[in-house]
């Protein structure tokens, strides 16, 4: 029995395209291991990969949030605010972060932000989009640690500094 997967991909406002996720994709959809209206993709610039999938430029925040909770599993660029949502959310979740290799950013910050979650929280990370079928299927799965806030602790922490000064 097959079983049926929904992908949110969020890949953000970049200035860059993300061809090389969206060539992972499209290959998947052209195999007919998702059909079309399986995934969909938010992203402001679409390189020179068309999606064979849906996409939408600007999704509004309630969508947004209806696509996420509704996903089964989230693949998403190294984008902190869409990570810590999707473990809000506790989502199924797979970060692809963008390589400055590839001229998907302007350095590899992406790349340190996913090494960290997945050192961290035992995120899954997807670096070689030949790994990308097979981790969106261990995503279904996959438990990674819960994400903690160091909210508190920050303002704590500013509040003893300012409580000194006075």
């Amino acid at each position: 029995m097959e079983q049926f997967i929904k992908l949110f991909v969020p890949l953000g406002t970049q200035k860059f395209p993300f061809d090389r996720l969206v060539k992972a994709l499209n290959e998947l959809v052209d195999k007919g291991v998702y059909k079309p209206d399986e995934i969909v993709m938010q992203s402001a610039i679409c390189g020179e990969v068309k999606p064979h999938f849906k996409h939408e430029n600007i999704i509004p925040h309630d969508a947004f949030d209806a696509y996420m909770h509704d996903a089964q599993v989230v693949i998403a660029q190294s984008g902190v605010n869409t990570i810590i949502t999707a473990m809000n959310m506790e989502k199924p979740l797979i970060i692809v972060p963008r390589m400055k290799k590839y001229g998907e950013h302007v350095d590899d910050h992406q790349l340190e932000i996913a090494q960290l979650m997945e050192d961290k929280y035992d995120v899954l990370v997807v670096r070689d989009m030949d790994q990308l079928e097979d981790t969106i299927v261990k995503a279904l799965t996959h438990k990674y640690k819960p994400w903690e806030s160091h909210r508190q602790q920050l303002i704590d922490s500013l509040r003893s500094i300012i409580d000194g000064m006075g």
